[in-house]
């Protein structure tokens, strides 16, 4: 082999076939066999096959290279004309290999660009119809794109060996796919007129998307994706695309925000949002997300933060809408100062709601209940809708303490008192558990306030009375209580408070060993005495009062003095009676009846076993009791003799005051005795106005300064002057200065009436409680008395009896002016039974009788009073139910109530939460269509599962002309077992009236038996020295 006469070039794709395109044959190497003849035997050998290079390169045939680049060509446009190749693809890329060993790749690049280059600006002239609408042209121009990647990557393939070596090696040079997309975008996208089409168009199709019209998205998909392997997506479409989104929700954000709530606002915004990150990951590109958006964010949040929460956040409070809060704090948490502005607006609600329960006097019943229910919404909100931020909860703190403190001392004289009830036997409200839970909410609240010396003195106060009378609930959550006062104010806070609870210890061994002392007694009496012996720096200043007692009391007395002082000579004993105690055994016609009473009481009820009727001045010589107070009349005359002021009223007055560094509380009433001062006048013309100054003790006054506007009169300013140096009113008074206190418009009544409270009306001033009560009083006088007509304060509801009528009675009558008290009206209504039925049973249950009681202008501008008894037989009930609320629709004859129930989760609590009234007046009224509704209502309130109990008139105020009255009202809402109440829970009045009072002038028969259990309340000294019993 190796010494052929001729070598073969070294071009393979060349044997058999000059034009290159067929695959190169196999070179074979053979053997050769000789067979030897002797002996038989055969021998074979093998010949090595040696290939050499060839000495010299071969050449290309003449017109290869262009008849190589022809069919090249050739296939190129079948390509592009998508018709098919008559070559094997093979046989092309061998080609393109073989031209570029010979040095022709730079030339077949060139070519290569060229044919494409022609074709693609072909192309362009599809695109210059203008009868194209948009969708049409988008199609068509995404078409071309399509098979423009299709046609690149066809002939990358067959040009893959060019790609790969020539093109690699020139770094200036694009790659062949890379050469594709920069001429469709020299030629075809760069083209003004296309661009500008398609990206209107692209622009086109995402607005119709937002607005609701389904639209191809894999069209935009493939077209957002051409222009962004073209590199022309930001410049192109992007910049125009902010811009309009820009536009587009700036406009929106104006308009929505004018039409419509808060909440479907927000929702819309978030709806927004999700769509627009939608967008992102179906066909925009990755990098738009952020600038898009922050667009979004800016315009239809960020522009719109105030008036959001302005417009709607105090609403989503009040209703206490979770989800939507949620979307809120979620919402406003993207933009840049939205939580900011969030923190500003919430703390602002925590102070606006949290003042209007402080700084209102009618709220302080349920003030306390109010705040702790409160706390408990804001920190659900906290913990559920603004993710437990610590920046939520410090300002909520901040704003508890601002509001609750801007009505000095009277938040912590009530919590104190809402501590009492609580820990006050009777107390069925909540279990041990539940007490201390709701012991622990307290603490929380009393955290906040700033006078916590005064919760001290009224702490102090109620917690002597549950020791001293036994109306303590649990020693264990008395004493789990001071435990968290100790641990939240200090050992010195509570040092006085533990001091007490010794008292009692200690005087239970006492009263041990007093019980077998009375027992080696010769006569040990009727009167089973049980004696407190208190330690004087531990308990409450408590003012001696002198009563006259029975002789068996008396002696009881006397045995336990010398018993007591037998065992602690050098010490002085001093009864405190106005803590005194009995039980009193009465026997009536209808039985045996056991009354609980004060001391004083006691002495009362036992003068009615030596007679039937007894006049005020007689009880009271009788017994000493001097705080029994009976209203004073007082009178301002002019020069000429003419009366212009009358004031018939009682006052009492509590008044706070330092003795020897400690704070101590005095009561006293205005006495009988008090005078009319020379400083009282009538007043003249405009120069000045009726006053009426009130002298009484050691340098005491009380004044109270008249004006007038319009129609009405009012006590302008109520002053009060205290003496401090008055030694029997304030013992050890630190100072002995004259203490001013006053307060503005605490009186007011129309011209022409009188004013007429019967009630307790309670003034709050610095270190001074005031109470009126039994008030009639008028100013401005013409006659001389008091007028006929008269103006009831809030407190008093005037129900005068009648006789029960078989018919509905529907009383009018006609007042003087606004807020009149009826002269007579209808009888108590009758009581009907009512109940609603929910998906899970009987959801509202009630027995009420029930009265409307409306005030209307008549015709002639003069004011009506309409009052109407619902029948029960003729009113019909419905209503609906829910896990949250409940509603209770009763419908007599032209009039409707609606009643709407709510469940306080937190506190597991239903209430009244709302009622709406609508009826038909009387023909004579101006309008005789009324209709009324009040919705931020907290009545009828219990536990769930438990029924409230009310036997007294309640009366629930719709507006100042609309009252809905309830009479001996029972209901239950939710957890009801069939139609069976649950346990009920009694009402505050009815809780009031269980207190036995006073009654002058009534006889009292029957009282033959007295067992006696006076509490004495005693002071005690470490050393020998005083103590008070």
């Amino acid at each position: 082999m190796a010494d052929e006469p001729q070598k073969k070039p070294h071009l393979s794709a060349l044997v058999g076939h000059t034009n290159g395109l067929t695959k190169p044959a196999s070179l074979a190497a053979t053997g050769t066999r000789s067979t030897g003849g002797g002996g038989g035997g055969a021998t074979a050998s093998s010949k090595k096959l040696v290939i050499k290079n060839f000495r010299e390169r071969p050449k290309l045939p003449d017109n290869y290279t262009q008849d190589t680049w022809q069919k090249l060509h050739e296939a190129v446009g079948a390509i592009q004309s998508s018709i098919s190749i008559k070559y094997n693809l093979e046989e092309l890329y061998q080609a393109v290999e073989n031209l570029c060993s010979y040095k022709v790749s730079a030339t077949l690049y060139k070519q290569l660009r060229q044919v494409c280059e022609e074709h693609v600006k072909a192309q362009i002239l599809q695109f210059r119809e203008d009868s194209l609408d948009s969708l049409l042209f988008l199609k068509k121009i995404n078409k071309c794109w399509q098979d423009h990647c299709r046609q690149m990557i066809m002939i990358r393939s067959i040009f893959l060996f060019l790609d790969r070596t020539y093109v690699l090696q020139n770094s200036v040079l694009p790659s062949i796919w890379d050469m594709g997309l920069e001429l469709f975008r020299n030629h075809i996208i760069s083209d003004k007129q296309v661009q500008t089409k398609t990206i209107d168009g692209i622009l086109l199709l995402i607005e119709r998307e937002r607005n609701g019209e389904a639209v191809d998205r894999s069209l935009l998909r493939s077209l957002l994706s051409m222009l962004s392997d073209l590199q022309v997506y930001k410049e192109s479409f992007e910049q125009r695309f902010l811009e309009e989104t820009n536009c587009l929700y700036a406009a929106e954000g104006q308009r929505l925000m004018q039409e419509r709530e808060v909440p479907e606002y927000l929702h819309h915004v978030n709806k927004r949002l999700e769509e627009e990150g939608d967008r992102v990951i179906t066909y925009l590109d990755h990098s738009t997300q952020k600038p898009l958006i922050a667009c979004v964010e800016k315009q239809l949040l960020g522009e719109h933060l105030s008036a959001i929460l302005q417009k709607g956040l105090d609403s989503l409070l009040d209703e206490n809408r979770i989800p939507d809060l949620t979307q809120t704090y979620q919402l406003f948490s993207r933009v840049k100062g939205g939580q900011q502005i969030l923190l500003q607006h919430w703390s602002e609600y925590i102070k606006n709601f949290g003042t209007t329960i402080v700084v209102n006097p009618e709220k302080d019943k349920d003030m306390v209940q109010e705040l702790l229910d409160f706390k408990d919404k804001v920190d659900h909100i906290i913990e559920v809708c603004f993710q437990k931020n610590e920046k939520f909860i410090n300002l909520m703190k901040e704003s508890f303490e601002t509001f609750i403190n801007k009505r000095p001392n009277k938040p912590a004289e009530l919590i104190a008192k809402y501590v009492d009830s609580k820990l006050r036997a009777g107390n069925k409200e909540a279990t041990d558990e539940e007490l201390e839970r709701i012991l622990d909410k307290i603490m929380i609240i009393f955290r906040f306030i700033h006078g916590k010396d005064v919760f001290e003195a009224f702490y102090k106060k109620d917690l002597a009375k549950r020791l001293l009378v036994g109306k303590s609930a649990s020693v264990d959550a008395e004493k789990s209580m001071l435990s968290k006062l100790k641990h939240e104010c200090g050992a010195a806070f509570t040092s006085k408070l533990e001091g007490m609870f010794k008292d009692m210890e200690l005087s239970k061994d006492v009263m041990v060993q007093f019980k077998q002392y009375m027992q080696n007694q010769s006569d040990p009496g009727n009167i089973d005495l049980t004696v407190n012996i208190l330690t004087m720096g531990y308990w409450p200043t408590y003012t001696p009062m002198e009563v006259h007692l029975n002789s068996e009391m008396i002696k009881l007395q006397e045995v336990f003095k010398t018993f007591y002082l037998g065992k602690h000579s050098g010490r002085k004993l001093q009864w405190q009676t106005t803590l005194g105690h009995a039980v009193l055994k009465a026997e009536f016609k209808e039985g045996k009846k056991e009354f609980q009473v004060s001391l004083f009481q006691t002495l009362v009820l036992l003068m009615f076993n030596e007679g039937d009727e007894f006049s005020f001045e007689e009880i009271k010589m009788a017994t000493g009791v001097g705080f029994l107070q009976a209203s004073s009349s007082f009178e301002v005359k002019d020069s000429s003799g003419k009366v212009c002021i009358i004031a018939d009223l009682t006052v009492a007055f509590s008044v706070e005051y330092k003795n020897n560094g400690q704070k101590e509380f005095v009561h006293f009433f205005l006495p009988q005795n008090a005078s009319v001062d020379s400083q009282s006048s009538c007043g003249k013309d405009n120069a000045s106005h009726p006053v009426l100054v009130l002298d009484f003790g050691a340098g005491h006054s009380l004044t109270l300064n008249f004006s007038e506007s319009a129609d009405k009169y009012q006590v302008e300013e109520l002053v009060f002057h205290y003496n401090l140096s008055d030694a029997t009113l304030f013992p050890n008074s630190t100072t002995g200065e004259v203490k001013t206190v006053s307060q503005k418009s605490i009186i007011q009544a129309h011209m022409g009436t009188k004013y007429r409270c019967i009630n307790s009306k309670h003034i709050n001033m610095k270190n001074v409680n005031v109470t009126f009560s039994n008030v009639t009083l008028e100013a401005y006088l013409t006659n001389g008395t008091f007028s006929v007509n008269k103006t009831e304060c809030a407190e008093d509801k005037v129900s005068t009896t009648t006789v029960v009528p078989t018919t509905p009675k529907r009383t009018t009558s006609q007042v003087p002016t606004t807020n009149p008290t009826p002269t007579s009206s209808p009888s108590n209504p009758a009581v009907g039974k009512y109940n609603v039925t929910g998906p899970n049973g009987t959801c509202v249950l009630a027995y009420m009788g029930l009265q409307l009681n409306i005030t209307y202008q008549k015709k002639d501008e003069k004011m009506g009073l309409d009052l109407l008894n619902f029948i029960p037989r003729n009113t019909t009930s419905s209503g609906r139910c829910d896990n949250t609320s409940a509603l209770l629709n009763l419908t007599f004859e032209k009039t409707n109530v609606i009643f709407q129930f709510a469940l306080n989760s937190s506190a597991e609590k239903f209430f009244l939460q709302g009622v709406n009234v609508s009826t038909i007046l009387s023909p004579e009224a101006k309008n005789p269509e009324f209709k009324a509704s009040k919705n931020n209502m907290s009545e009828l309130r219990a536990s769930v599962g438990n029924s409230y109990k009310c036997s007294s008139e309640e009366n629930l105020q719709v507006t100042d002309q609309a009252f809905v009255n309830v009479f001996n009202v029972q209901i239950q809402i939710f957890k009801i077992d069939g139609d069976k109440f649950g346990p009920v829970e009694e009402c505050q009045l009815d809780e009031n009236n269980m207190l036995i009072p006073i009654i002058v002038g009534a006889a009292l028969a029957g009282l033959v038996l007295i067992v006696l259990i006076a509490y004495l309340i005693g002071r005690k000294r470490s050393h020998a020295g005083y103590q008070t019993i």
